[in-house]
């Protein structure tokens, strides 16, 4: 599957194909389609958490911005990652 690039207007929501959990600020998530469980550190659950409801991608980063102590270049960097990596495993559904 080749890599996604989320611009600013990309719609990111979870899948359908998953359920998942918070366990005391992490999280964990059963893909239905594959049988595999992921486990997020706190940061990547507040990802997950932000995208229960569909969002853009601006919308995900300045919601982050506005939690954590982190430039913005690099915090794009790192999200523009974890998003790829989520869609690749069928977690999440983009749109735009």
């Amino acid at each position: 599957m080749a890599a996604i690039r989320l611009s600013d207007g990309s719609r990111i929501g979870v899948s359908g194909d998953q359920i998942s959990c918070d366990l005391a600020g992490e999280a964990v998530i059963l893909n239905l389609k594959n049988g595999t469980y992921y486990g997020l550190d706190p940061v990547g659950a507040s990802v997950w958490s932000l995208i229960q409801e569909p969002k853009t991608f601006a919308e995900i980063r300045e919601a982050l911005l506005g939690l954590y102590t982190v430039s913005s270049p690099e915090l794009e960097s790192d999200l523009q990652e974890l998003l790829a990596q989520f869609s690749e495993q069928g977690l999440i559904d983009v749109q735009g």
